[in-house]
């Protein structure tokens, strides 16, 4: 290749550690939407676009202590059809952590919003 092994060692290196992030990533956005559509009709929600959307990606750690990236993804729903409300699910790694909705409703329907 080029004669200097650490240059080889990066050009092969970089490529493929990009193509990990991308097929880990992929997998965790699929059970992100998963995840959401899951929350939504337990909720008895309306999950719109069938669609999640990465808005924030940091290093994390499983509990056996070995790296990996937490994940947070954005989706919209509808509970009534007027509104387009936002919520979130954060994955570590392939691992679900929570689904956060905004609000929660009363026994009369009315929203309660957690903040």
């Amino acid at each position: 290749m080029t004669g200097n092994p650490l240059l080889d060692l990066l050009v092969l290196a970089i490529p493929a550690a990009l193509a990990a992030l991308w097929w880990t990533g992929s997998r965790a956005h699929e059970l992100a939407i998963g995840h959401a559509r899951q929350a939504c009709q337990q909720r008895q929600l309306q999950f719109l676009d069938q669609s999640v959307a990465l808005s924030r990606m940091r290093p994390g750690r499983t509990r056996r202590g070995s790296g990996c990236f937490k994940r947070e993804y954005r989706f919209e729903f509808t509970s009534a059809g007027e509104f387009r409300d936002e919520a979130s699910v954060t994955m570590l790694g392939h691992t679900l952590l929570n689904v956060w909705f905004p609000y929660t409703r009363d026994s009369e329907g009315n929203r309660i919003y957690v903040h």
